[in-house]
């Protein structure tokens, strides 16, 4: 492995942060155009990125990352839009404190080019390294609903309903778990009975405001969720992430 000590010395592991300005192959290969206050993060895994045999890991994948004029809000803040994510990270030698990013606009470039620098910065907070990682994770892994439930939300009277009280939960909601029975699609007179878990991070469950607050938007939700045709809530429950077990999600989907 005659390049991975090279590489290890020069600090390259995942999180690294570039310019796209640094070497014409960061851009080169790119799909979509790359402003130059923009940066490109290497989300390839840490190991990949530091194997000695060029030609068994002949690229590394960036995401580009796009300086955000205003506060990351809605529901592209934390990763929670699969299409779109807002975050705040200062980055040194950068005025930039607030970021977004889209899945579709990462590449693969030239690993090679890794020899010849060194990374800029890094994602050094492991909670917003972890959360960009996981967001794109889940564009592979996030559940896929039946169309039938699917459609039963997506109804032009409660479409927009649902999803203004969904936008109205985000601040305060950390993950939301569904179980929904039957799991496949269904016909005739048959419905979807649904239950409900939105777990709070456990400061905010703890403000009694933010609580009041995330329940009463909780209830319109049940309310409008319950005026599809063929849905049912059985049960919508409140939960504090220091709370809440393996057991109490056992059965539900995230």
């Amino acid at each position: 492995m005659p390049h991975r000590p090279q590489l290890i010395e020069l600090g390259w592991r995942q999180g690294a942060l570039l310019a796209p300005d640094v070497d014409k192959r960061l851009t080169i290969s790119a799909h979509y155009g790359i402003p130059d206050d923009a940066r490109l993060l290497v989300v390839s895994q840490t190991c990949d990125l530091i194997q000695g045999d060029m030609d068994r890991e002949p690229y590394f994948e960036v995401l580009c990352l796009f300086p955000l004029d205003r506060e990351p809000g809605g529901d592209c803040a934390g990763g929670k839009n699969s299409r779109e994510i807002e975050f705040s990270y200062t980055m040194n030698g950068h005025d930039a404190n607030h970021w977004l990013s889209f899945p579709y606009k990462r590449h693969l470039v030239d690993r090679r080019m890794l020899l010849e620098h060194v990374p800029q910065n890094h994602i050094d907070d492991k909670h917003v390294l972890a959360m960009i990682l996981s967001w794109l994770a889940r564009r592979y892994t996030r559940v896929a609903f039946p169309e039938a439930f699917v459609d039963q939300i997506n109804h032009p009277k409660r479409r927009s309903p649902i999803s203004k009280k969904f936008a109205r939960l985000n601040p305060f909601i950390a993950n939301v778990y569904i179980r929904l029975e039957p799991f496949r699609e269904i016909a005739g007179d048959e419905s979807y009975d649904i239950e409900l878990i939105f777990v709070m991070d456990s400061e905010k469950f703890e403000d009694h405001e933010h609580l009041n607050e995330c329940t009463d938007i909780k209830n319109q939700l049940e309310y409008q969720l319950n005026q599809c045709d063929k849905i049912e809530v059985t049960d919508i429950n409140i939960e504090s992430s220091s709370a809440i077990t393996f057991d109490d999600i056992k059965g539900f989907r995230e």
